[in-house]
């Protein structure tokens, strides 16, 4: 997007997390970046990536719960300015999947401006090796992936690719399953819980994120199974069944 064309872009309100917006803006004016012309190529490729890894809709209450949650944090309203078709699109799979959009705003940025080590934290059990080593064990020789290294202005932004391919779980040896989802009637890949609970593969959108360093972060979730939902019938019977294995 031009300078003219972001100039004349109609705005979107979203209400970012104080921390995450100061941070965001650090890094930044560190990078020389625009905030809104990175965002709208961002948004082309994560926007897609949103609807695929969130491949079941949230209940009413998860979307509800989620939408509490986030209230309860300090956030600044922030005008952007995006392509309209971006926002059509991620206001329609906002809306298929019951999606706080605001949720989804909070969690992008985040991930933009947590560091390494919150990074490994958040997604990672904080072991910082594992992960990058399987990484690197899995591409080292493969140069299509290390272009970024090569030639700093690459066509495509994809920054998050590392940790989605260090998610990705390992058909043979992870416990998934294929699932017909009533509500879309599509046939998903989901995996369960040890109570048989059910949730969407883990990945950068589905990933339950909850508290870290003392802060809930239950409002910045994409997708939450309504097992997770405190007093839901769901998480009643859940942790019933819990009681009687133990």
């Amino acid at each position: 997007m031009d300078t003219k064309t972001l100039k004349t872009a109609p705005k979107i309100s979203v209400k970012i997390w104080l921390p995450v917006l100061k941070k965001l803006e650090q890094r930044l004016d560190e990078a020389c970046l625009r905030r809104d012309a990175y965002l709208n190529k961002l948004l082309e490729n994560e926007v897609p990536l949103l609807d695929s890894e969130v491949s079941m809709r949230n209940s009413a209450e998860a979307q509800a719960y989620v939408a509490t949650c986030l209230d309860k944090l300090p956030r600044k309203a922030v005008s952007l300015a995006l392509r309209p078709d971006l926002v059509g699109r991620l206001n329609e799979v906002c809306r298929n999947k019951r999606i706080v959009r605001d949720a989804f705003f909070n969690r992008l940025l985040l991930l933009l401006a947590a560091s390494p080590i919150q990074i490994d934290r958040l997604f990672f059990g904080g072991d910082s090796c594992q992960w990058k080593q399987q990484i690197w064990r899995a591409y080292a020789s493969d140069i299509d992936y290390w272009q970024g290294d090569f030639y700093p202005l690459p066509q495509n932004c994809t920054p998050f690719w590392a940790i989605r391919d260090a998610l990705a779980p390992d058909e043979e040896a992870a416990d998934l399953e294929k699932y017909c989802d009533p509500e879309s009637g599509c046939t998903i890949q989901i995996q369960r819980d040890i109570t048989g609970g059910i949730q969407p593969i883990d990945s950068v959108y589905s990933r339950v994120l909850e508290n870290f360093t003392d802060v809930d972060l239950t409002g910045f979730n994409c997708h939450v199974p309504d097992w997770k939902i405190p007093g839901n019938q769901a998480e009643l019977d859940r942790q019933n069944q819990l009681d009687a294995a133990f």
